[in-house]
């Protein structure tokens, strides 16, 4: 009995790991993420980070639940569950997106390796796009493995820079008065966006893990301590950049400002964990495509995930901000109705 709840802790702590670093990116460690949700409300924004929270633990622990019920292999089967005749219309978009995504992920490395290491761009983009590859066909195992060990990395960069604020006794911005929208339906607008965006980037790392596994306190666990635990990376990063307000709104890497003051050791350390969490977000997305398709034409070819990894290291020709500008609004609309529905749909 002791085993099995030691095995239960276990699984849950990495399913966490693994949903946490699928939800952070690129956006997340620049702050970029951060001040355009939720910062540029002032105080106000922790409620928003709240509702973020509230939909995390809840959508998330349904996702793994309803995997696990229907033996899911990839996130196509929890598509067709949720959205009926419809699931192959979602489905073709999350395809696209996915692929996109990892293209901008690529990119994102590429123009990271460049910037703080002087490696050229394409040779930054190849490295991380081969890495990804390889996780990817190691299966749920490699994304668990990889998570397990970049999330707590990323969890001691923002704790870092947090307590590095919070030494400084700095005032937040939100307590002068913050010019900030009126009215309680922007934050919960916000709140429910942000969330509703990133659980569909997560679903398809989710659905597989809750199907490969009966155990339900895994997976409660799992999705409690993942969700809390962006909540409260969510509140530290936001308070740190409140500190920061108003000079954090004209930057394209807005912790920079704080990680900055902390030496230039630790610069080199937060551009590590900026990479480890854009390949973490790179395998989140080739995983979900890789396994849908697998699932599709019943085959555990290798096929789908290098053309997939292909066409992403085509997609990073256009640009980090490009790709993103252009399809992330569109992705949290499917993500919010897909959430809807989950959250509404009995066990």
């Amino acid at each position: 009995m002791r085993e099995n709840r030691q095995s239960s802790r276990r699984y849950g702590f990495q399913i966490a790991m693994a949903y946490i670093g699928t939800v952070v990116g690129a956006g997340f460690a620049t702050g970029q993420e951060i001040l355009q949700f939720f910062t540029r409300f002032g105080a106000s924004s922790y409620w928003g980070i709240l509702i973020a929270g509230l939909l995390f633990i809840l959508v998330g622990r349904k996702v793994l639940l309803y995997g696990s019920e229907l033996h899911a292999g990839s996130y196509s089967v929890l598509l067709r569950h949720v959205f009926g005749a419809a699931a192959p219309l979602v489905n073709l978009y999350l395809v696209v997106s996915f692929v996109l995504l990892c293209g901008a992920m690529f990119a994102g490395a590429g123009a990271l390796f460049e910037e703080q290491w002087g490696i050229p761009y394409f040779v930054g983009a190849l490295v991380t796009a081969v890495l990804t590859l390889f996780v990817t066909l190691w299966g749920v195992r490699g994304v668990l493995a990889i998570n397990s060990v970049i999330v707590p990395l990323l969890i001691t960069s923002s704790v870092l820079a947090f307590l590095h604020t919070v030494r400084n006794q700095f005032l937040p911005a939100a307590s002068l008065g913050i010019v900030a929208p009126k009215g309680i339906f922007p934050i919960i607008r916000t709140g429910l966006t942000y969330a509703s965006f990133n659980l569909v980037l997560s679903i398809g790392v989710l659905a597989p893990m809750g199907g490969a596994t009966r155990d339900r306190k895994s997976m409660s666990l799992g999705s409690l301590l993942g969700g809390g635990i962006l909540t409260v990376l969510l509140c530290m990063g936001n308070y740190s950049l409140l500190c920061y307000v108003p000079e954090v709104f004209d930057r394209q890497i807005p912790q920079l400002l704080i990680v900055r003051e902390m030496g230039n050791a630790f610069v080199t350390f937060y551009s590590l964990v900026v990479w480890l969490e854009i390949f973490s977000t790179s395998v989140g997305n080739l995983f979900s495509v890789h396994t849908m398709m697998q699932e599709k034409f019943k085959t555990k070819s290798a096929l789908p995930a290098i053309a997939a990894t292909t066409a992403g290291l085509i997609i990073c020709a256009m640009g980090f901000s490009n790709i993103i500008s252009r399809f992330y609004p569109i992705l949290g609309i499917i993500g919010f109705a897909l959430s809807a529905m989950i959250l509404f749909l009995k066990e």
